[in-house]
């Protein structure tokens, strides 16, 4: 299934399991924040070749090349399916190569080129379906914002190249210091971002204070020797998921940065607890 209008466009869910639920609930298989449709919507059928579809008793309903179905309803290669009111799906049969090209093209949407983790557009999809999976079953999340100290004065005395090879640096560093659950994500120019659900307080500083620690530690080769850099960490935490609303964790975690910047940099800052 390919997104070609709503939330996510251009999106790419391929079908391997024998039920695929499609919804706005972020614990199902395909996960679209769109308010038109149903927690669970509609869900996707496989028996070995076959694939059908079936309306999970929706609210705005689902369509398959313009019909309202009801029941169980065949699909065949190159339909549409139109869930609630704006959402507009895809369906193709592809073999192994032609999927391949595709999910390799869809990363090419999703991940920034230089450093090759998520980047900003991924990155505020996901903010909001980890929000709404936290506010559903009450569970922590938090939001990291970080970025390079001085990073004009590595590129005036380095050259960009040499800058670009700070931020890989980074986005190596992150990668080996995060879970496999985290969201990492290059938010925009020096600045990355991380997702991490399910820590307490404590445990984020920690974690938060072990990422200022392992980039410090990292040298970088340049042509007089080696380069040292350091980042400035501001943290977003909702204890319970209350209130963890996608805009309220971006501008907490915002100001406190800008806290860790405005303190003498090269540390982290925590912002006023939001759940």
């Amino acid at each position: 299934m390919t997104v070609l209008r709503g939330e996510l466009p251009g999106a790419l869910f391929p079908l391997h399991a024998e039920e695929t639920i499609i919804g706005r609930d972020p614990d199902v298989a395909i996960a679209l924040p769109e308010h038109s449709l149903s927690r669970q919507h509609a869900c996707v059928r496989r028996a070995g070749h076959m694939y059908s579809i079936e309306d999970l008793k929706s609210t705005n309903g689902t369509f398959v090349d313009g019909v309202r179905i009801t029941g169980i309803h065949p699909l065949e290669d190159g339909c549409r399916v139109h869930l609630g009111t704006r959402t507009v799906l895809h369906f193709r049969l592809y073999d192994s190569v032609e999927l391949a090209a595709a999910c390799e093209t869809y990363a090419l949407t999703v991940r920034d080129p230089l450093t090759g983790v998520y980047n900003r557009r991924y990155l505020q999809d996901r903010l909001w379906s980890e929000a709404a999976y936290c506010r559903r079953h009450g569970t922590p999340l938090s939001l990291i914002l970080l970025d390079i100290d001085h990073f004009k004065r590595i590129n005036d005395m380095y050259g960009h190249s040499v800058g670009d090879d700070a931020l890989r640096t980074l986005a190596s560093t992150l990668l080996q210091l995060t879970r496999q659950e985290d969201v990492l994500a290059r938010y925009g120019g020096e600045e990355f971002a991380l997702i991490a659900r399910g820590i307490d307080r404590e445990g984020t500083m920690a974690f938060a204070e072990r990422i200022r620690r392992g980039v410090e530690s990292q040298r970088l080769a340049v042509p007089s020797g080696l380069l040292t850099f350091t980042v400035s960490v501001g943290v977003a935490h909702s204890e319970d998921g209350d209130d963890s609303d996608v805009q309220t964790l971006l501008e907490t975690a915002d100001r406190a940065l800008y806290a860790a910047k405005e303190a003498g940099r090269n540390r982290v800052s925590l912002s006023p607890s939001i759940g």
